[in-house]
């Protein structure tokens, strides 16, 4: 019997996170009682209500219990809840612990990249769940394939893992084939410089046993050079070369790609997914067909609504690249001017990478930064959405006075994007109902 499989009930804190929900699914579905905690009722917890996984919002009805396993979201911190004597006990395990578990159960797909490795991690499920092949995975996003995107699979003992950088989540895993999208400046407060951030990455290549795919295009994989390794991207270097925007070649064969995201972005990660899909047995053509279903993963681009001919989009993007790339995308996509706004995510991430953001912020034609989502940090004296303000970028500190100035200042033709990875969410709705004057 494994480690996990010891315990029947299984306690989640941090229950409503991306990653731990995704978790909980899994968990679920494998055949355990899980259960959990978060601070507020959310619409992921009411998507896991809906699979029967039950959450509790209040600790102090909580208590340890030797028989039930708990995991705990590294949002929680431990010091403030009934588990602060049990830290050393073995059924308290971190997410980066449990993973490691599960890793020693399962062959490892895994998909790790400082960007896009929710989107890939997501197409590769689906092109194996679009072909009916029951595998398990897990991600921290949700499909329309599959709600939140924790799944166990019948289908032998694969388990497709989105693999984290953050806090080193991801260098004591057992992995057996890797896709790693690119590396980028990020979680810095962790690793203390960027240099120690691509070891981290290095090591957790080096230690595959099977197949590296790589995307070329990123300065710091194009050099790697081990057996198994596949590379994709533009170059002609690259095992799968890429023509933006909608073809790529292989073995000296060209391939259209049909699909509904948007960017030369997601295109990479869809050739990256197609390339590992590949090494695991699924034939080309039939994953690009998958591709063509795939309707995308939840705040990834996602198109809220329409109305007088305004678009509201929604996106997960927290950092300069990733915010550069989904402007970018939709201003090549749309000729109305693009009204962003942006909700810093965490007091280091904005210190750390202010300039960049800065410079993001203003592909727009318009932008608003909103204060900053903590995500349980301090705050750093200095560092404040204020700072931004420029030309093109407006600092406006309530969320509730840019429903009656996006009403005010939209026109027809327009496209108004939320973006960050704190509740800012919730936005994009409310200025629909706002200009629809429901």
């Amino acid at each position: 019997m494994s480690f996990i499989d010891q315990y029947q009930r299984v306690f989640i804190l941090g229950l409503g996170g991306s990653g731990m929900s995704s978790i909980a699914k899994f968990l679920s579905q494998k055949g355990h009682e899980v259960s959990g905690y978060d601070q507020r009722q959310s619409y992921i917890t009411n998507l896991l209500a809906n699979d029967g996984i039950e959450s509790f919002h209040d600790l102090k009805s909580l208590k340890y219990e030797k028989s039930v396993l708990f995991i705990v979201s590294s949002a929680v911190n431990l010091k403030n809840t009934f588990l602060v004597d049990y830290l050393n006990e073995e059924n308290v395990l971190t997410r980066p612990q449990f993973l490691k578990k599960i890793s020693e159960e399962f062959e490892i797909i895994g998909v790790t990249g400082t960007h896009g490795k929710t989107s890939t991690t997501a197409l590769l499920s689906h092109i194996f769940h679009f072909n009916k092949i029951d595998v398990s995975y897990i991600f921290g996003g949700v499909t329309s394939f599959n709600g939140i995107g924790g799944h166990y699979g019948t289908f032998n003992k694969m388990l497709i893992l989105e693999t984290d950088e953050a806090f080193n989540t991801f260098e004591e895993l057992k992995i057996s084939s890797l896709l790693v999208t690119n590396i980028d400046n990020d979680h810095l407060d962790h690793y203390g410089s960027f240099e120690n951030l691509v070891k981290a990455f290095h090591t957790v290549i080096r230690n595959v046993s099977n197949n590296k795919i790589l995307n070329y295009e990123d300065e710091e994989l194009k050099n790697i050079k081990s057996i198994g390794t596949v590379f994709y991207g533009s170059s002609e270097s690259s095992d799968y070369k890429i023509d933006y925007p909608d073809t790529f070649k292989y073995k000296k064969k060209s391939y259209k790609i049909k699909t509904k995201l948007i960017g030369n972005h997601f295109v990479s990660n869809i050739v990256g997914a197609i390339a590992i899909a590949e090494t695991l047995g699924i034939e080309i053509n039939d994953s690009l067909l998958a591709i063509e279903h795939f309707n995308g993963v939840k705040r990834r681009t996602e198109f809220i609504g329409e109305f007088n001919n305004i678009k509201i989009y929604d996106d997960y993007g927290h950092h300069s690249t990733e915010i550069r790339s989904t402007i970018s995308a939709l201003k090549e996509k749309y000729n109305g001017r693009l009204i962003t706004i942006f909700q810093p995510h965490r007091f280091t991430r904005t210190r750390d990478n202010f300039d960049t953001l800065k410079k993001s912020l203003e592909i727009s034609d318009i932008a608003y930064v909103t204060d900053i989502f903590p995500a349980g940090e301090d705050p750093i004296p200095g560092i404040h959405s204020s700072k931004f303000e420029s030309n093109k970028i407006k600092y406006i500190k309530s969320p509730r006075m840019l429903l009656q100035l996006i009403k005010n200042e939209a026109i027809p033709g327009d496209i108004v994007l939320t973006i960050g990875a704190g509740d800012i969410t919730l936005l994009g709705p409310q200025i629909l109902r706002y200009i629809k004057n429901e």
